[in-house]
Order: structure tokens, then sequence, then C-alpha cells
């Protein structure tokens, strides 16, 4: 039955097959920023503390405050995810970007969902806000 939920989900993520095959991508957006593609690798291999480290001016300096955003992401996925698929991107000219980015495991009932917001200033993408939850309407209602 677990199985058979979990299957049910990675389908509607479009993951499916790419599950299959082994080949694990969060689904590069459309004209996508290289530092967001790095952020949801990170993320995805439960490399939390290079996330904000590479997050860029706006936020590496959270550093200092690793355990309130990432102490629990260390307890409960020290291993990261199996796959992960972007499922909105949304841009406005001309310098604002959201994307939305769902993280699964075999062993979970849902999905973990991530929010990265970013400009760009000068010509270089920044990241000035990210949440995530396991509550993926918590996220939704996030959006800009």
């Amino acid at each position: 039955m677990k199985q058979g939920i979990v299957a049910f989900l990675l389908t509607i993520l479009g993951v499916a097959p790419a599950l299959a095959q082994g080949a694990l991508s969060c689904g590069t957006a459309p004209k996508s920023w290289p530092l967001f593609e790095r952020l949801k690798g990170q993320f995805l291999n439960a490399e939390y503390r290079a996330f904000l480290e590479s997050s860029g001016p706006m936020l590496e300096h959270e550093v200092e405050n690793y355990d309130a955003y990432f102490g629990i992401m260390d307890e409960l996925f020290p291993e990261g995810f199996d796959l992960c698929q972007t499922v909105l991107v949304r841009e406005e000219e001309p310098a604002f970007r959201q994307e939305i980015v769902m993280y699964m495991r075999e062993d979970m009932r849902g999905p973990i969902t991530l929010l990265l917001i970013g400009v760009m200033i000068r010509g270089v993408p920044q990241l000035v806000y990210f949440n995530y939850n396991s509550n993926s309407t918590a996220v939704l209602g996030e959006l800009k």
C-alpha cells in the first residue's frame, strides 16, 4: 500500500520514469539560474550548510543561524532525498524569479516543498528568500 502511494505521488510529480531509470534530477527549469540549480542540488543531497554558504550575499550570513534553518533537516533527512522535481517557475520581468521544488524519498508519505525567491541585480542572480515545509499548501501560500 505504502509503495503504491509513493508511486502515485511520483507519477503526479512526473518523476516516476526518471526514478525508474535511476536519473535523479530536479528538472532544470527553462532559462534556469545556475544559482537555483546549485541550491536545489544541495538540498537534494542534504548539503544544507553548503546551501546557506552558497546562497549569495543576501543570505549567506545566515550560516550563523544554521540550526534554526536546518537543524530539523539534519535530524530527519541527514541523507537527503531520492528525487526532486521543479513544479513551478514564475518569472516577472525585469528581474524576479520564484521556483517551487518538491523532494521525496520512498519512505516518506508526502513531499518536502522548497520555495526559492530571487532577484537579478546587475545581471547576477541573488537568492532573497527561501522556505521549505512538509505542508505544500503552506509554501504555496507564500508565492508572491
